[in-house]
């Protein structure tokens, strides 16, 4: 490698190389060195070891740049959450006023049969929902086939059952993860898709809502 001028310094090198170009030179550099000791009894000539300790300090000062950069990318991502978690709790808070104001709209104008508020420049209508919503009164008479089991098990859990099956006193066992590991969980979608064909599950029932609509 040829010999770097001592006018330059390790800011202006590590400005104009990358980490790896600065890593590739101090191993060619390094190379030259100990080519340079072998021929010359141990001695290497001053320009080479400049050059080394030049090339040393823009490795630092590289390393140091890509740092400070990582450093502040990481404040500026801190800062755009934080920012990004109070608009969140901005936008919940202007959505709950909303649903609350709707609510109060839409037991105003159920109360009072009226389908339309008018004002100068708006009318506020009251609608109904698109799709009707399920509603439960009570589920103790749904039929368990409406609901579905969610289980909970560690790998070697689920395959000491697989493997085990037929087993003597398995079946108590399974039933006593029931409430714990085995959640008995309502499939409300199965459920609504019933009674829309028409068939009648006592405790429940498609009912549709209404919606408040500003134009």
């Amino acid at each position: 490698m040829n010999a770097t001028s001592t006018s330059i310094e390790a800011p202006d090198v590590a400005r104009g190389l990358s980490l790896f170009d600065i890593d590739q030179a101090l191993d060619a550099l390094v190379e030259a060195a100990d080519e340079e000791a072998q021929a010359n009894d141990g001695e290497v000539p001053e320009e080479l070891k400049e050059a080394l300790v030049l090339y040393v300090e823009a490795f630092g000062y590289k390393v140091d740049r890509i740092a400070d950069y990582l450093k502040a990318q990481k404040a500026e991502a801190e800062l755009a959450q934080r920012e990004a978690d109070r608009l969140y709790a901005r936008q919940k808070a202007a959505e709950s006023r909303e649903k609350r104001l709707k609510a109060m709209l839409l037991w105003f104008m159920t109360s009072r049969n009226a389908p339309k508020l008018r004002g100068a420049l708006n009318t506020i209508s009251k609608q109904l929902n698109s799709a009707p919503s399920l509603v439960l009164q009570e589920t103790t008479h749904i039929p368990d086939s409406f609901y579905r089991a969610r289980v909970d098990l560690t790998w070697p859990e689920w395959h000491e059952i697989v493997d085990a099956l037929p087993s003597c006193g398995l079946q108590e066992r399974l039933r006593s993860f029931e409430g714990t590991a085995v959640q008995k969980e309502l499939q409300r979608g199965v459920l609504s898709d019933a009674l829309a064909r028409g068939e009648a599950v006592e405790g429940a029932a498609l009912v549709r809502g209404s919606h408040i609509r500003i134009r």
